[in-house]
């Protein structure tokens, strides 16, 4: 009994470490892409001033910025993007190439692949804050609404076990087979559609992802803010998340 034991702590303990290996090699595997941007502007600056202003996009690929009116020399022939991601921070640096003391204007477009906003949580660009994860509630994710994300994000088979809202924070105790619950990335996705009935319904799926091959079962509770899920002009709206139904008052 007791070699037998043994040996399980052992496989366990190989199948954990496995399982962090393959966590820093998906971090790792963070790169940047299809870089783009446009020849020095020639418009005039209103007032000789001008800012410059970043959009950030989650995809299902990763993100995609756009930084429009970036400062680069006069005598640019490239854009050089590189970045550092650590606990949920990713500093990103961009710079023009070119010598010459006068500046001009470009606009600037990139991807970041590898990279989801379930573990995004501040953004740099040279330094200046450009995205924070809106944490408006005591929840601890946010609803995310998306039909490619709904079609296309991983869909290991979990069991929901209970579900309860607080104003507007869905509390969802759900159970999964893994290796361990620590390491799951879990996403509750709305498909964007929108059933015409009394009430409106909304259908809904649990995602999750990165849960290694094991077979040991694990429980676990997460809550969302579905603010977002309210339509205009009711005030109640039926779930289906992952076809069970809870009805959102508001």
């Amino acid at each position: 009994m007791k070699k037998i034991t043994i040996l399980l702590s052992l496989a366990l303990l190989l199948t954990v470490s496995c399982e962090k290996n393959e966590q820093k090699s998906k971090i790792s595997e963070i790169n940047i892409s299809d870089i783009s941007f446009t020849p020095c502007k020639q418009e005039e600056l209103k007032n000789n001033i001008r800012s410059g202003n970043v959009t950030v996009e989650f995809t299902h690929d990763g993100i995609l910025i756009r930084y429009y009116d970036f400062e680069v020399p006069c005598d640019f022939t490239t854009v050089n993007v590189d970045h550092t991601f650590t606990n949920g921070v990713l500093n990103i640096t961009q710079k023009g190439d070119g010598m010459a003391k006068c500046i001009c204007y470009s606009d600037v477009s990139y991807s970041i692949n590898g990279i989801s906003q379930n573990q995004v949580n501040v953004i740099f660009i040279n330094g200046e804050q450009v995205y924070c994860h809106n944490n408006h509630s005591d929840c601890d994710q946010d609803v995310i609404v998306s039909a490619d994300e709904y079609e296309n994000a991983p869909n290991h088979p979990i069991s929901i076990l209970d579900m309860s809202i607080d104003g507007s924070c869905l509390k969802i105790k759900f159970a999964a087979s893994g290796c361990s619950g620590d390491n799951w990335i879990v996403k509750l996705i709305d498909s964007e559609m929108i059933a015409e009935s009394l009430p409106c319904q909304r259908f809904l799926r649990l995602s999750l992802a990165d849960i290694g091959l094991c077979c040991a079962y694990f429980e676990k509770e997460i809550s969302f803010n579905i603010e977002d899920l309210q339509i205009q002009g009711d005030h109640s709206v039926l779930l289906n998340i992952s076809g069970q139904p809870i009805l959102y008052e508001y």
